[in-house]
């Protein structure tokens, strides 16, 4: 039986719906952001410098804690904090708040103290990042939603962590001093801390600490601690992101000795050097700091590390010194990796540098700290990259932040921190707004524009000239599947700092996906996509001919330059088929026109193969045709034995009946996916007699299947063609 999907576009879109209009600018992805985008209790990290005019640090602080907003216009901050002056101490901020429709806060704080905070929203206000200043410090920081109702059990299991910190001496900064290792708790507030701790001079000592920690159902905690030689150690944790299979937290460590902060997470599995392997991204810094405090040099870069799995790693990248801008760097060195996922690296920086190299996420994320005779050195990096980069790749707002230092000649002379937002057009060009904050000085608010290109292996540089006519080079390491999350690196003569961005909506590459299952990067040519943003089309509409028009209203689409046919546009969604002809396993470019405004241009990756997406309508359920011709539901479902149909999009290329024209029906006759392909029902094999095209259909494909022995009941129905399964929403069998 080969059914003939009647009313296949209508069963297809089932559940589009118009949304309102959000702005005039045509644009694909986007969004806005309001006071109530910043709205619960966030785990909160911040970090204080304070650095003289003679670059010498006076005081620094780490502190941990949470920061409560109202969805209003309130903020409450809770914070211990540690400096190299005081022991840890509570601290409370309260104050007010504003947010921009383009994701950039502010806090202004009026009682506890006196900082001004520019906070960066991004992940749908789940996360911010954050800098600021007062009469002492430069401020930088994050955010994440804080977990709920913890305990001491809570905390179990193995932790690895690293942080950034400094050295005391008399309660006096006299040095870099980074650390990484494990936190061992056992949930019923015992910890056992292992680590290795790197100072200036290429050295690198290990100590083990114990003690107690105690978590309040806020989920904010501290630990009291000794080591070896009865050295006092105070542990300060927020924790966000408990799940089934990781809790991660913020930490600060304070002693007499060192003060330092930064982030632990649960182990999912062991390691070995295998768990390693392949290109990560990479952001590494460096600080020198004498025994007086004087800064000596610094280093930030960014770029990546190539692990082999077998003990072996090579570093390249791009980095800024107070000595010079926009050098290259290539390391290569060996690792070791035990299975406590707490392990070492050895590398040739300026020269022997030694590594503690951590590892969390499965293997996806990883930390180094380390020092050789000049600097020492923190370094985070992630597996989880773009399967391919174009220049649409940095498509719409990024918010950011970066943390750094000024500087005159070769000399640094202060600490200053950067928060703005990044505009990227797809096709060369970016915008930039931003304010630069200094302790004891007022912030400065900057504009800027320049282009951008994107290269080899995700990196992307820019050139882009501010109000003040003072050119700033940017380089990026593009991380996270859909490029959504960015490595910064700035400088300009005077001021050179380092630190991230990420997509403040939903990024355009993510607006683009599969119209049956909403997956993204799963649109095979030929099949249909749907594109998600604003001022798309005037209004709603329907394409009304076999042949699909390539404008409907005054809206157009294009791809890789390519008119694509329409179904159906509004003002919020267009769906439209990828044309034949545009190549699988690459980045493809998509443009949107409506009269005359352009859209930026977004990156959507075509795949080579199958991608297969089962339309759905009601509740989750699959589009599938019954022998007798009624749509299966849970009253009319389909017997054991009967052959039914299936429909979805994404089947990727076809051994064709004959011409596979864009925008007109597919040939009648069967023309089968050529991607190895297999269907189950409630995780049963069925038997297949037809995966393909479904004739006289425009990019949408259909699968006859004779359902299997199940019980009466409903069953989820996954298609897999070249080893990608579809969604998997249900089907009805009665018996």
């Amino acid at each position: 039986m080969l059914t003939r999907f009647m009313g296949a576009a209508s069963l297809l879109f089932l559940g589009v719906a118009a949304g309102p209009l959000l702005a005039q600018q045509t644009t694909i992805g986007g969004g806005s952001c309001s006071s109530s985008s910043l709205n619960g209790t966030y785990s909160l990290s911040l970090t204080g410098r304070a650095v003289s005019t003679a670059g010498i640090f006076s005081t620094v602080l780490e502190a941990n804690g949470s920061a409560t907003f109202d969805g209003l216009s309130m903020v409450t901050i809770t914070l211990t904090e540690a400096t190299n002056q005081l022991a840890s101490t509570a601290l409370t901020w309260t104050g007010t708040y504003t947010v921009e429709s383009n994701c950039a806060a502010m806090a202004t704080i009026t009682s506890g103290g006196s900082p001004t905070l520019n906070v960066m929203i991004y992940n749908g206000g789940k996360d911010f990042l954050l800098t600021g200043s007062d009469a002492t410090y430069s401020y930088s920081g994050s955010g994440i939603l804080q977990a709920t109702g913890c305990s001491t059990s809570t905390l179990s299991g193995p932790f690895t962590f690293n942080t950034s910190g400094f050295a005391l001496t008399s309660g006096a900064v006299s040095g870099p001093a980074n650390s990484a290792g494990l936190l061992q708790f056992d949930g019923n507030g015992n910890l056992t801390v292992t680590l290795s701790t790197s100072i200036s001079g290429g050295t690198t000592t290990a100590d083990t600490l114990s003690g107690t920690y105690t978590l309040s159902s806020a989920c904010v905690g501290s630990a009291t601690l000794t080591d070896s030689s009865a050295a006092s150690f105070v542990m300060g944790f927020s924790v966000y992101g408990v799940s089934t299979t990781s809790t991660n937290l913020y930490v600060t460590l304070k002693s007499a000795q060192a003060v330092a902060s930064g982030g632990a997470h649960s182990m999912a599995a062991t390691c070995s050097a295998a768990t390693l392997s392949g290109t990560y991204s990479l952001s590494l810094s460096a600080r020198g700091i004498s025994t007086g405090g004087a800064f000596t040099g610094s280093f930030q870069g960014v770029g990546t590390v190539t692990f082999d799995g077998m003990g072996n790693a090579t570093i390249t990248g791009i980095y800024n010194s107070n000595t010079g801008q926009g050098q290259t760097f290539s390391y290569t060195g060996t690792y070791t990796l035990p299975s406590n996922c707490d392990g070492t690296g050895a590398f040739t920086i300026a020269g022997a540098a030694s590594f503690t190299l951590v590892v969390w996420g499965g293997g996806e994320q990883i930390g180094l700290v380390g020092s050789d005779q000049a600097y020492v050195y923190t370094a985070t990096g992630s597996s989880i990259l773009p399967a391919a980069c174009a220049t649409s790749t940095l498509s719409g707002a990024y918010i950011y932040t970066a943390a750094g230092f000024t500087e005159t000649g070769t000399t640094q002379t202060g600490s200053e921190d950067e928060a703005g937002v990044l505009q990227f057009d797809g096709q060369g060009n970016v915008t930039a707004t931003y304010t630069d904050t200094q302790a004891g000085t007022m912030a400065v608010s900057k504009t800027a524009t320049g282009t951008y290109k994107v290269g080899p292996g995700c990196l992307a540089s820019a050139t882009l000239t501010d109000s003040s006519s003072i050119t700033n080079s940017y380089n990026f390491v593009i991380e996270s599947l859909h490029g959504e999350n960015l490595d910064v690196l700035v400088a300009n003569s005077g001021f050179v700092r380092t630190g991230s961005a990420h997509a403040a909506f939903t990024n355009p590459s993510q607006s683009i996906t599969n119209v049956a299952s909403y997956t993204y990067s799963a649109t095979p040519a030929g099949s249909v996509f749907a594109l998600f943003g604003q001022n798309l089309a005037t209004k709603g509409a329907s394409a009304a001919t076999t042949k699909l028009p390539t404008t409907l209203l005054t809206t157009t689409v294009t791809v890789n330059g390519e008119l694509a046919p329409l179904f159906y546009v509004s003002p919020t969604q267009i769906d439209a088929q990828m044309p034949w002809d545009i190549p699988g396993g690459q980045v493809a470019s998509v443009i949107v026109m409506n009269g005359s405004s352009t859209s930026n241009a977004a990156a959507v990756y075509v795949p080579a193969t199958g991608t297969p997406g089962i339309s759905e309508f009601g509740n989750d359920r699959a589009v599938v045709v019954n022998v007798d011709g009624s749509v299966n539901s849970g009253a009319t479902p389909a017997a054991v034995g009967d052959e039914v149909v299936v429909y979805f999009t994404g089947g990727g290329p076809v051994m064709a009946a004959g011409t596979l024209t864009t925008g007109s029906p597919a040939p009648m006759g069967l023309s089968p996916v050529s991607g190895r392909n297999s269907i189950t029902v409630g995780g049963v094999a069925a038997v297949v007699s037809y995966i393909g095209l479904t004739p006289g259909s425009i990019g949408l494909y259909q699968a006859n299947f004779t359902v299997p022995q199940l019980a009466k009941g409903s069953y989820p129905v996954v298609i897999t063609i070249a080893g990608m399964a579809s969604n998997n929403p249900v089907m009805n069998v009665s018996n």
